[in-house]
């Protein structure tokens, strides 16, 4: 068994880009024979520099990529950012990417949100050395929605991620086109991640068992890896597609003027009808939808989206408090908050948008959107299984369980195709410890069939949105989630795990079996 000690020095290994000991990995799963591709891409992650503060650039992990065959629109570069390209599919393309490590750690991409066989969807058992390639082969079969990719190597996701292996995988339907939301230049989209810098502008990134065990902050918050960026719009109406990328941080987002947050969709894709929040709280791994109105405004005025301010104690209790004040003697500031991190619940304005000219154009807000796919409803009859998530011997833990690379439990293995009810139950552990975890399952959307416990003054709970198909559920302190999932056609060995990624590379992660 993996000590502590060892785990904490293998995960400092992988942050200095060092490999890691060898893990002793199962065969992968022999590939399938698939027809020939509707858009083939090549997709490479690479050392690079990106220019994000004033000063010397800041050295970055990058996916760049082109497209091999099929529509030219399939992938574009984000342009000024160290992001991945953006990735544009439609539902029912065969997609072949051609993915080619040339870091020097193991690596390999997970879909996120996709439903793809267990060959294609990123396990770490398949992670393929510096200098290696692994080929991935699948149908689109999601609906329209935002998607994204990342790395997904054990005990390294976390600071793959960090130095900027991230990218948008966007998916249209024919559902979605005949609605009318605004499109094109009219479609904006937004990937927060907040980030340490040292003197010299380089990414810090901190081993320390605090940051490890709160998850990884920064004190910075990047909009496609920039800084405060400001964007210039004419007066029409908008889409914004957000993604929040950070390891950590959660979002209590919001407009400064007050206006009311307009939520066209979630992880999964558009909701039935739009919503509307004061503000929204949006965890890691989490997207959202948003509807942003600007015909009425003035030209010259301008309008922030920022992130505000709560109580950290809604997010995960102080560490200090909870360790008795020995976090605070030892020089370890709010929940990850040495070396200058801003506490969880610290407020931030994220991206200013300036009114610049005059635009005519459609601003109608449909009233439908979607029929969400079959008509859903809680299923009574469906088995129910109970997943605590605690804080024991100093490291957290899903349902008593570590990650083991090919470990399923009884409980783990589900018939293809089958509905269940999962109900994760947020029990913390000794000393007060606990923290909001974001649940993500691999494979599948889910939809929240009920939430109970934790407090009513948690100032997070109006923000929550659980009208739509999740992949990732933000489970608060004290609470119990219950979700109702259908399984996946695809058989073979998936993941569910916390995506903080500190959480997820220290073992907060298992595997289910799809048989």
């Amino acid at each position: 068994m993996v000590t502590r000690r060892e785990l904490l020095e293998r995960l400092g290994a992988a942050a200095l880009g060092a490999g890691l000991a060898p893990l002793r990995r199962p065969s992968p799963p022999a590939p399938r024979q698939t027809p020939a591709p509707d858009v083939e891409l090549e997709l490479t992650a690479g050392l690079a520099t990106s220019q994000i503060l004033p000063g010397p650039a800041t050295e970055v992990w990058r996916y760049s990529g082109r497209v091999v065959r099929g529509p030219a629109e399939s992938l574009s570069q984000v342009r000024d950012s160290y992001l991945g390209p953006t990735l544009r599919l439609r539902q029912g393309q065969r997609v072949r990417i051609r993915f080619q490590n040339r870091l020097p750690d193991p690596s390999i991409v997970h879909w996120h949100g996709l439903d793809v066989p267990e060959e294609a969807d990123g396990h770490p058992r398949l992670a393929v050395p510096g200098g290696r390639e692994y080929v991935y082969d699948f149908q689109v079969t999601n609906r329209a929605g935002t998607y994204w990719y990342h790395p997904h190597p054990h005990m390294q996701t976390g600071p793959q991620v960090y130095r900027g292996l991230a990218g948008l995988l966007i998916v249209s339907d024919d559902e979605e086109r005949k609605v009318g939301l605004p499109e094109g230049a009219q479609e904006l989209t937004c990937v927060l991640q907040d980030r340490r810098f040292d003197a010299k502008n380089q990414f810090v990134y901190s081993t320390a068992m605090m940051d490890m065990e709160t998850g990884m902050l920064g004190d910075r918050v990047l909009v496609n890896g920039r800084l405060r960026p400001e964007w210039s719009l004419g007066t029409r109406a908008y889409r914004m597609r957000v993604l929040n990328g950070s390891n950590a941080r959660v979002y209590k987002l919001e407009w400064s003027d007050g206006t009311p947050m307009t939520i066209l969709g979630t992880d999964g894709g558009l909701l039935s009808g739009p919503v509307t929040r004061k503000f929204v709280t949006l965890a890691p791994g989490q997207r959202l939808d948003l509807f942003l109105d600007l015909s009425k405004r003035p030209v010259g005025q301008t309008i922030e989206l920022r992130s505000g301010a709560f109580p950290t104690a809604d997010a995960g209790l102080d560490m200090g408090r909870a360790m008795g004040g020995m976090g605070r003697g030892m020089g370890m500031g709010m929940m990850g908050g040495g070396g200058g991190a801003a506490a969880l619940g610290s407020p931030f304005s994220l991206l200013s948008l300036r009114v610049a000219r005059r635009e005519e154009g459609s601003s109608r807000l449909p009233e439908r959107l979607s029929v969400l796919g079959p008509a859903w409803q809680p299923a009574p009859a469906a088995p129910v299984r109970r997943v605590p998530l605690t804080f024991q011997q100093m490291a957290w833990f899903i349902d008593g369980r570590a990650f083991e690379m090919a470990d399923v439990a009884p409980a783990e293995t589900v018939a293809a195709g089958s509905t269940a009810q999962w109900e994760f139950v947020n029990a913390g552990g000794p000393m007060g410890m606990q923290m909001a975890h974001p649940i993500h399952m691999h494979g599948r959307q889910f939809r929240v069939v009920s939430r109970s416990g934790a407090g009513p003054s948690n100032a997070l709970r109006d923000g929550l949105v659980d009208d739509g198909w999740m992949d990732t559920v933000l489970v608060l302190p004290g609470e119990t989630v219950r979700v109702q999932v259908t399984f996946s056609r695809f058989q073979g060995l998936f993941l569910y795990h916390c995506h903080i990624l500190e959480h997820e590379d220290m073992g907060m992660m298992r595997n289910f079996r799809i048989a």
